[in-house]
């Protein structure tokens, strides 16, 4: 299975959480389009997305080539949930992640699930350092809320989305929580929220089908 996907030099990254263990030898990619998680976790925001901005502006978001990685390779090499304490391979991975960062500046950084999202928040240096169990959906709702009223085009903006909370037994409770509205739809709030940003800064980068 390939470490990576797509160009790093695209405005939009993906960073999920680790290769599946019983399929890496069988996918090719990380968010391999033939696996069911991704069409659990990014299909539906991708199509709410889509649909908002060909309402708003006649526009369709390119995705060719968006640039996809996985926080780790091996998802046994992740820290036990409640620990703030990671090993110096994590913490080396969370550095060569930094440094891709600061060499490529991509507009959205997209981290679907705690761990990805505690993962990219140690790669952009921020404090303090949490144990990924910290991050519920709740919290992570609002994380995306308060990023996305404070998004700049000139900075990397981490944005947390859901990974596979969204698909378990308590998938309702998921939606009303990260959306802090019982009754809506996840999908469809952070689609367009999304959706809204590319709006907004749609000069700034190459993110659309010509």
């Amino acid at each position: 299975m390939d470490r990576e996907v797509g160009s790093k030099r695209s405005a939009i990254w993906l960073l999920g959480d680790s290769n599946p263990a019983q399929w890496q030898s069988r996918l090719a990619t990380p968010l391999d389009p033939r696996h069911p998680a991704r069409h659990s976790i990014w299909t539906p925001i991708l199509d709410a997305l889509q649909e908002h901005v060909y309402r708003g502006a006649r526009l369709r978001l390119d995705t060719s080539n968006l640039y996809i990685r996985n926080a780790v390779e091996d998802p046994h090499t992740k820290p036990r949930g409640t620990s703030r304490s990671w090993s110096p391979a994590l913490d080396g991975g969370s550095e060569r992640l930094a440094a891709d960062l600061r060499a490529h500046r991509p507009m959205f950084l997209l981290a679907f699930g705690a761990f990805a999202f505690e993962f990219a928040r140690r790669a952009l240096g921020e404090n303090p350092a949490r144990a990924f169990s910290s991050w519920g959906a709740r919290t992570m709702g609002e994380e995306f809320r308060q990023r996305a009223s404070t998004f700049m085009a000139d900075r990397v903006n981490l944005l947390p989305l859901l990974h596979i909370t969204i698909a378990r037994g308590k998938f309702i409770e998921s939606h009303n929580y990260f959306t802090a509205a019982d009754g809506a739809n996840y999908f469809q709030e952070a689609g367009k929220a999304l959706g809204d940003l590319l709006l907004t800064h749609r000069t700034t980068s190459d993110f659309w089908i010509q």
